[in-house]
C-alpha cells in the first residue's frame, strides 16, 4: 500500500496473482463465453501476467469461481467447447417495489436537472435495467425518461452546439404543418425539458424568431457553423396568478420569482426570451393559472385555448 500511494502504479510485488486472474477470468467469462484457447491467449498477452497457463490450471480457477457460487458451465458453440458463467452472487437484485420508487424520483428529477445529467442518468439505468426480472417495470423505466428513443449522440451534439452558441442547420420533421423533412437553420441556445419532452431553443435564422423545437422531430445535423454569435432577443415579462392548495409545495423555475402572495394565490413572474416556454408554463398549470399580465399574452392564452378545443371538436 504504501508504495502504491508513493507512485501510484501497480508492480509485480503489490499483486496476488492467483487473486488476480481469479477476478480477471471471472470478468472474462462475464464478457461472454470463451473457449480454453482464447482464455490462454489473453492472459499470455496481459500487461501483468504475461503466462502461458495449462488447461489443469485453468480448472482450478474455475472451481474457485464455483466455490464462491458463480454458477460456471461449459457448452459446445459450433463444435467448439467455452466456458460461460450463468448467475453469480454478485448480481444485483431491485425489487418491484424499489423500481416503483425509482421511476417516481427519477419523474421528479427530470423537472429539475440539466439535460446532460439527465442523459447520465439514463445510461446508468440502462445498465441496470438487465437486473430487473418483472418485464414491466422493465419497460417502464426505458420509458419514462424524455429522451426516451433519441439518439444520445444527436443529444450530446446539440448540447454542445447550445453551449457555444453555434449556428446549426438541422433536418426538421414539422408534423403540424405538414412539412416534412425541412432545413431548418437555428442560431442554439439552451436545450430543456418541458412538458416531458425534450426541446433545442434558439433564433430561426428563416423568421429572426426565438422557438422551440422538439428534438424528436430532428432527424440530424446538416452543418455546423462554429462561429460563436451573440443572441440578441428580447426578453418577455408574464405575470400570472397560481391558486395554491394547503400544503402544495410551488416549485419556482430558474427564472420565475414570487412578486406578491395573499393567503394562497402567489403571483409570480417569469421571464424568458422564449414565448413558447413561457406558454408551456402557463398551460401546464391548467385551471389554477390566470395570467395577469401583459394584456397581449392573455390574449395569446385565450387564442391558444381556442385552437386546442376547436382540435378536439374537430376530432369528434
Amino acid at each position: 500500500m504504501k508504495e502504491f500511494l508513493k507512485t501510484n502504479t501497480v508492480t509485480y510485488n503489490l499483486m496476488s496473482f492467483t487473486g488476480f486472474k481469479s477476478i480477471l477470468i471471472f470478468s472474462l467469462l462475464l464478457d461472454g463465453p470463451k473457449s480454453y484457447s482464447e482464455l490462454q491467449e489473453i492472459l499470455k498477452n496481459h500487461e501483468y501476467l504475461h503466462e502461458k497457463i495449462s488447461f489443469d490450471t485453468l480448472r482450478v480457477y474455475l472451481n474457485s469461481l464455483r466455490e464462491i457460487g458463480c454458477n460456471v458451465k461449459r457448452k459446445s458453440y459450433n463444435g467448439v467447447s467455452k466456458f460461460e458463467i450463468d448467475s453469480h452472487p454478485f448480481l444485483l437484485k431491485i425489487s418491484d417495489k424499489q423500481i416503483e420508487s425509482i421511476i417516481k424520483v427519477y419523474k421528479a428529477l427530470t423537472h429539475s436537472i440539466d439535460v446532460s445529467d439527465l442523459l447520465a442518468l439514463q445510461q446508468f439505468f440502462e445498465k441496470i435495467s438487465q437486473y430487473i426480472l418483472n418485464e414491466d417495470l422493465k419497460e417502464k423505466l426505458s420509458k419514462v425518461s424524455p429522451l426516451y428513443q433519441i439518439d444520445s449522440a444527436l443529444i450530446t451534439d446539440l448540447m454542445t452546439c447550445a453551449q457555444n452558441n453555434w449556428e446549426i442547420t438541422v433536418e426538421y420533421n414539422s408534423l403540424n404543418t405538414g412539412n416534412q423533412n425541412k432545413n431548418i437553420t437555428i442560431l442554439a441556445d439552451k436545450m430543456h425539458i418541458s412538458n416531458g419532452k425534450l426541446y433545442l431553443s434558439g433564433v430561426n435564422s428563416e423568421y429572426d424568431t426565438y422557438a422551440s423545437f422538439l428534438v424528436t422531430n430532428i432527424n440530424n445535423i446538416i452543418s455546423i457553423n462554429m462561429h460563436q454569435k451573440t443572441l440578441d432577443v428580447p426578453k418577455i415579462t408574464v405575470q400570472y396568478e397560481y391558486i395554491k392548495y394547503d400544503n402544495e409545495k410551488f416549485e419556482l423555475l430558474s427564472n420565475e420569482k414570487i412578486i406578491n402572495e395573499d393567503n394562497n394565490k402567489l403571483t409570480i413572474e417569469i421571464i424568458s426570451n422564449s414565448k413558447f416556454e413561457i406558454t408551456q408554463r402557463i398551460l401546464s398549470h391548467s385551471t389554477k393559472c390566470r395570467v395577469v399580465y401583459p394584456d397581449e399574452f392573455k390574449s395569446h392564452i385565450i387564442s391558444t385555448l381556442k385552437q386546442m378545443k376547436e382540435g378536439y371538436i374537430e376530432k369528434h
